[in-house]
Parts: C-alpha cells; sequence; structure tokens
C-alpha cells in the first residue's frame, strides 16, 4: 500500500466542493454546484453537476471563459423537470440562463444590465421574478465623490451600499421588466404560489432608520398588480416556502429583533393575512447549521420544505456539533429525520418527498448525498477521494467538559498524525471561533489539519454564545464578553492539558478570527500562559466598533444590553483589549484584510501600534482586496499566504530562542 502523507497549506487549492443541490419535482434527478479554485485566476470557478441514483456524477455545464472565473450557481428545476435555470456571469455579469437535460448548449434568459442577485421560476414557465440593483442617483459626475445619507452605508464583501434591491417581473418570451416593489425599499425571497397567480416575497421599510430594519412579507397579485402586507416582522426572515395548497406560508424566523439569541423557528402565516402561529416554539433547537469551516462553497439556503401533501414541513436543524432534518406536522408534533454522528449537514432540498443534501464529516469537506427514510443514505459524489487518499489525517477527539458555572461544554483535540509525531511532548493551539453565535462541529477544517501535520495539537471549543445549544447557551455571553466565556474557553484547554499527558504545557499557543480575535486579544491581556499569539480580523476597541462596523452599532448595543456610546462608554472600554494592551507580553502577529468592513482595519491598527509602543513582539500583516471572508472565501493565494504566516509564527517561538 503506498504510504500516505501530511497534509500541506498548498493541498487547500486542490479541493472540489460541492454544494447547492436541487431536485427534479419527480425527486429522481439531481443538479448541484461543483466549486473548483483557479489558481492561475486567483480565484474559483463553478460548474453544475448532474447526478441521479443509477449514474456517476458528471458536468452538465461548463466554465468556457478565459481570463476571470466562470461561476454558475442557483440551480432551479422547470416544472416538467426537462431543463435546469441557474445564474451565470458567463457574459461579464450574473444572469438567467437554461439548458436542457436531453443535451445541448446552455443559453441566456436575461438581459438585465446589473446582476441578478435571486430569482423565481413561475410554475407555466413563462415569468420570472428576479432581484436587481436599482442604483441611487449620484450627484455629482465625478467618481471620487462619494455621497453618503444611509445609516447603514457599509456592507462586508460589497464596500459602500449605494442603492437597493427590487423584484422585477421579467416575462421570458419578450424579455418585458417590470418592476413590481417599491424602488426605495429592499425586497427579497421571491417565490410563486403553485398555482402561478401571486407572488411573495419579503420587503424592508422605505425610512428603516426612522422605524427597523426588519423585511415584512408581501403578496402581489398577477392578475390585478395589487401588493399587500400580510405579516409585519418582529424578527429576522432567513427563508420562505409557500404550501403547496397556496393557503399558507411557511417562514424560517424569529421574533425578538436582529440579532437575537433566541432560536429561528418555524412559523405559519396564512396567506392572505392574519394570525401567525409558531409551529417549532417547543423544540429547544434553531433552526439552520451554524457551524464554521475553511472548507466550504455552500450557502445553504433553504432552512425549511413543505412535504408533498402539505401535512407537514422538513427543517434544517443543529445540534451542537452535528446538523441534520427534523419534520413537524401541522399540529406541532416534530420527529428526527435525519441526524447522525459526525455529520454536518451544509444544504438540503426536497421534492416528491425525496431528500438530496450535501453532507461532510471530519475527514471529508462534504459530498451529495440522497437520503431515505432512518438515517439511511446514500453516498452519490466523492469529488475528493483521489487527494484523501494520499493524506495521512487526524480524527477529532470529542470531549466535555465543565465551563464557567459548571455549564457543560463541548471541546475537540485534534492530535497529529503519527508520522508527524516527532518529539515527545507536543506543543498546543488553542483555536477560537467567531462569531460568537457560530460553532465548531464534527466537520473538516484545513486550517487544523495543517497545524497538526505541522506537528501540533489543536485544542477547540464551543463556549456559551455558541448556538446549536438552545437560546439560553447562546445568550450566555450576552453582556459579558471576554469573562464567562474565556473561562469556558480557558476551561477546555486546560481539561485536554489534564487528560493528554503528551500536550506541552510550556509550549501553549493562541489563534481566532473575528470574535475569536477579539478573545485572542482579550486573554493575551490578562494571562502570559500562551509562548504567542496570532490575532485575526479581530476586535479591540468595542467603543470605534460602535460607528466603524458595518453593524457595529446594533450588534454591539443588542450583546450588551442596549449600551450606546453616550450612555456606557466606561462599560465597553472596560470590556476592550485595549484596556489592557500594558498587559500584554506575548508575541503577537496580526492578520487583517484591508477591506474589512465588519471588523475594520483601525482596530488591527490601534492593536499594533498599542503592543508594539509597549514594546512586545508584533508582525502586523496587511492583505489588500480581502474582507472578513478571507480565511473562508478570499483569493486563493491570500488563503495560502494566511496560513503560512499562522504557522511560521508559531514556528519561530517553539523555543524561547
Amino acid at each position: 500500500m503506498e504510504k500516505k502523507r501530511l497534509i500541506t497549506v498548498e493541498d487547500l487549492t486542490a479541493f472540489t466542493f460541492a454544494g447547492e443541490p436541487a431536485l427534479s419535482p419527480d425527486g429522481k434527478q439531481a443538479v448541484y454546484v461543483v466549486t473548483q479554485t483557479d489558481l492561475q485566476q486567483n480565484g474559483y470557478t463553478s460548474t453544475l453537476y448532474y447526478a441521479d441514483e443509477k449514474t456517476i456524477p458528471g458536468p452538465l455545464t461548463y466554465a468556457y471563459s478565459k481570463g476571470r472565473c466562470e461561476k454558475h450557481h442557483s440551480p432551479v428545476f422547470s416544472h416538467d423537470g426537462k431543463t435546469v435555470y441557474f445564474l451565470s456571469n458567463r457574459n461579464g455579469s450574473d444572469q438567467v440562463w437554461r439548458i436542457r437535460l436531453n443535451g445541448g448548449e446552455a443559453e441566456s434568459v436575461t438581459d438585465f444590465g446589473s446582476d441578478v442577485i435571486d430569482f423565481a421560476l413561475s410554475p407555466d414557465e413563462k415569468l420570472l421574478v428576479c432581484q436587481c440593483m436599482i442604483k441611487d442617483k449620484t450627484e455629482y459626475d465625478n467618481e471620487d465623490i462619494t455621497v453618503i445619507t444611509r445609516l447603514r452605508y457599509l456592507q462586508n464583501g460589497k464596500g459602500f451600499v449605494q442603492g437597493t434591491s427590487a423584484l422585477y417581473l421579467y416575462t421570458i418570451a419578450t424579455k418585458q421588466k417590470k418592476c413590481i416593489t417599491n424602488p426605495l425599499q429592499d425586497a427579497e425571497l421571491p417565490a410563486f404560489s403553485p398555482d402561478g397567480t401571486q407572488l411573495y416575497f419579503c420587503m424592508g421599510k422605505q425610512n428603516p432608520q426612522e422605524t427597523d430594519y426588519l423585511f415584512d412579507v408581501y403578496r402581489h397579485d398577477l392578475n390585478h398588480s395589487e401588493t399587500t402586507c400580510i405579516y409585519q416582522a418582529k424578527g429576522s426572515i432567513y427563508d420562505m416556502k409557500i404550501s403547496p395548497d397556496g393557503r399558507t406560508v411557511a417562514l424560517a424566523a424569529t421574533e425578538d429583533g436582529e440579532c437575537t439569541p433566541e432560536n429561528i423557528t418555524i412559523l405559519l402565516v396564512p396567506a392572505n393575512g392574519g394570525s401567525i402561529r409558531n409551529l417549532t416554539a417547543h423544540d429547544p433547537l434553531s433552526l439552520g447549521n451554524f457551524i464554521g469551516t475553511d472548507v466550504r462553497f455552500d450557502d445553504g439556503a433553504n432552512m425549511i420544505a413543505w412535504a408533498a401533501n402539505g401535512e407537514s414541513l422538513t427543517y434544517l436543524v443543529q445540534d451542537g456539533p452535528i446538523s441534520g432534518l427534523k419534520s413537524v406536522t401541522l399540529n406541532g408534533t416534530s420527529k428526527s429525520v435525519f441526524m447522525m454522528e459526525k455529520h454536518v449537514m451544509t444544504s438540503f432540498t426536497m421534492a416528491h418527498d425525496q431528500i438530496a443534501a450535501v453532507l461532510s464529516t471530519p475527514s471529508s469537506p462534504g459530498d451529495l448525498y440522497f437520503l431515505g427514510n432512518g438515517d439511511t443514505m446514500r453516498q452519490i459524489s466523492d469529488h475528493n477521494q483521489a487527494l484523501f487518499s494520499q493524506l495521512d489525517i487526524s480524527e477529532p477527539i470529542p470531549f466535555t467538559y465543565k465551563g464557567a458555572e459548571d455549564w457543560q461544554i463541548d471541546g475537540w483535540l485534534l492530535l497529529p498524525p503519527e508520522s508527524a509525531q516527532t518529539e515527545e511532548e507536543i506543543p498546543v493551539v488553542l483555536e477560537i471561533h467567531g462569531g460568537p453565535a457560530s460553532a465548531y462541529g464534527d466537520t473538516f477544517n484545513h486550517e487544523f489539519q495543517c497545524l497538526a501535520a505541522e506537528g501540533y495539537a489543536v485544542v477547540y471549543t464551543n463556549p456559551r454564545g455558541s448556538r446549536g445549544y438552545g437560546a439560553a447557551f447562546c445568550a450566555g455571553c450576552y453582556g459579558d464578553w471576554g469573562r464567562r466565556d474565556k473561562q469556558d474557553i480557558l476551561n477546555g484547554l486546560d481539561y485536554a492539558l489534564d487528560h493528554f499527558p503528551r500536550l506541552d504545557r510550556n509550549r501553549q499557543f493562541v489563534t481566532g478570527g473575528s470574535y475569536g480575535g477579539f478573545m485572542t486579544n482579550t486573554i493575551i491581556g490578562t494571562t502570559e500562559r500562551f509562548r504567542a499569539a496570532v490575532t485575526q480580523r479581530s476586535i479591540c476597541n468595542l467603543y470605534n466598533f460602535y460607528g466603524t462596523s458595518d453593524i457595529g452599532y446594533y450588534f454591539l448595543t443588542r450583546y450588551f444590553n442596549g449600551a450606546d456610546l453616550w450612555t456606557e462608554e466606561e462599560l465597553l472600554m472596560r470590556f476592550s483589549p485595549i484596556r489592557n494592551a500594558n498587559k500584554v507580553s506575548t508575541p503577537t502577529c496580526i492578520i487583517h484584510s484591508e477591506q474589512d468592513h465588519r471588523c475594520p482595519i483601525e482596530q488591527a491598527e490601534q492593536w499594533y501600534v498599542a503592543l508594539k509602543r509597549l514594546g512586545v513582539e508584533t508582525r502586523f500583516v496587511r492583505i489588500k482586496g480581502e474582507n472578513h471572508e478571507l480565511s473562508r472565501s478570499g483569493h486563493p493565494k491570500n488563503r495560502l499566504v494566511r496560513l503560512h504566516e499562522i504557522m511560521d509564527w508559531f514556528n519561530r517561538h517553539l523555543t524561547k530562542d
């Protein structure tokens, strides 16, 4: 048998990523998106693959463009199951295309002057509803001048918000376009009724800074061109599906404003408006999957799906380190559909009561599966088999321990593969996730495996504030960043050190990004136990974060129980790591993207200047052209640099000399 090799940083560019499955109406055929790295173009290409239960998956579309990365995504089957509609940038901007399953080339359907963000196909396949941006009128014919009047004027990954998202009714045969939403109000999530006479969508307020930024649900009668609000939202809406009989709108939503720790639930709204019903109010877990990784290109847009008879809904749910599917009848009785140990479901689709899903494991970035009853599954794709058959990777060891106040916490230890264990004592890296309302889980993580291949043990945990453990656990860090959550994290590291004697207590390292970067900064300002630290896309000054982040003021106001700049300045600064900069002695590498609008680079600049002035060994790595998503979807060459910087920094501090 051929000897396996250790995984490398460069293997990141060899992964193939599966996502966004769609099923034909009879549930027998699937189309999904396959994404691969194009290192020459320093980006990613994506194409559509076709699969059924009898054939090996193969390409349905091909990326023909040269000189740029072509992307095909968001597939939708026609109602006769013979054609697939999808979004493609083949001609320069995202437009709706279609391709027949029996052969032939894809053809362009829409011709909007801007990107189509999302679309819905009418049951008779004569109409599309397309979501596009309407740009604001400019006051100057001078590109150097930007006039800002919105309160929320920044968006990570996009820059200045200079328009609204509108819905257009598009007649396929004539290419006629008609805007059917208020161009001053953002609109999204279009969905046709089964008979094609009604269109449902979500729309925000015309002056949201004076009211709220929540999206209400509207019904547009296509026969009479009348629009009616049927539900005034009390929280965020993540998904919307219309019942097979057209009488009920199901929402995956919250009822507790923005940035809430409360669970995402299923709300049932009568199609003509009226009293709503919370169908999963008694489920202790939230809808959705919040388990993070650095090897995923899968939006997982679907959270809910109606059964063909309209008597129940299937929904995606996370249970601690795993995620899968449950179903609930209209009388509120729920049961597990698919929830398997060491499997994380990132997306699913359902048609004719058949289910296709993308599942990842601790040793796989994810593949397409067809699911049956009672946790039965059939793997359809195996895109990374050839690569992973060569790699000597480790399986994470799960453990549970007591955090602050004896809360039960999940943790994992990833040991180096035996071929990488060159020393009797193993240095340890503590990894801290962002959010804080995200989670680690039973999925593959390239960064962790690279650290293990370099000879490090990796410890990672889900402290209070993480998703997947109920609303009370998620709310556990509200008003208390860097205190009991920090104790949860460090208790996990101590547990690993106490129970795995080979871990080296004298060589401990720490890193994290976003909220994990905030926690890294907090930890090195309150303890000297770590040999070196890498803080990524971090926060050091909560007061400044309020006005410079794209989510700053409303995100932190909620997390700190209504605290604002002019009422709680001292409180915000007391929780800010910058207050303890003079107590830091840990050599620190700062990695930050220059176009990060979520945790702006001014946070890294403050932290760097403070530590450098105080004589701390500090390295500042600034990355152009990247935003907050560098580690997950940044340009491949920049992602490789980031990983090398982390490992090089730890390696140079393995010995005190």
